[in-house]
């Protein structure tokens, strides 16, 4: 598969390779910098840290990005990496994928991950592996669960942590 990067109006979401992974494993950001994009202070965050060493396991494999890892999230005004955004793997056998993202705290509340989650979800659809799409967030977190909502995923349970979210797209509608 030939991964491009997905252009939004203010944002342009980036899939990470394994020279990426390896980079900010080292705790370098050479390889992004190679490509004109500056990191923030504030990323990678610790989430995305945590995850690092089995994204790279994965793409240790392929070698390729399939964009069932994470993509960078880059503003396109600073060429700034802003976040991250991506699936916890590749669809299972129900053809289901779960999402995340987040953002560097400065970069909240300004649609960002509203408008990179709607991006990586219309891409999402558009693979015919993927019937549907899951994520979870924390009850405490009324930010992520309105974008959720705003998406269109429905919560289809919770427990004491967490609200479960779903979408079963129309193939060919587009969020």
């Amino acid at each position: 598969m030939d991964l491009k990067n997905i252009l939004t109006d203010r944002l342009i979401l980036i899939p990470v390779t394994f020279e990426i992974t390896n980079s900010l494993s080292d705790g370098s950001s050479n390889e992004i910098e190679k490509l004109g994009i500056k990191t923030d202070e504030q990323w990678p965050t610790k989430d995305t840290m945590d995850i690092l060493p089995i994204v790279n396991k994965s793409l240790e494999k392929d070698r390729i990005p399939t964009g069932f890892e994470f993509w960078m999230i880059v503003k396109k005004d600073t060429m700034q990496v802003v976040g991250d955004i991506g699936f916890h793997g590749k669809p299972n056998e129900k053809s289901e994928v779960e999402v995340g993202f987040g953002l560097v705290e400065h970069e909240r509340r300004n649609g960002f991950g509203f408008e990179a989650l709607k991006a990586i979800i219309n891409w999402a659809i558009s693979q015919d592996s993927v019937k549907i799409i899951k994520a979870d967030c924390l009850i405490s977190n009324n930010p992520s669960a309105r974008i959720l909502e705003k998406v269109g995923m429905k919560e289809f349970n919770r427990d004491q942590n967490l609200i479960y979210w779903e979408l079963k797209p129309i193939k060919s509608r587009h969020i």
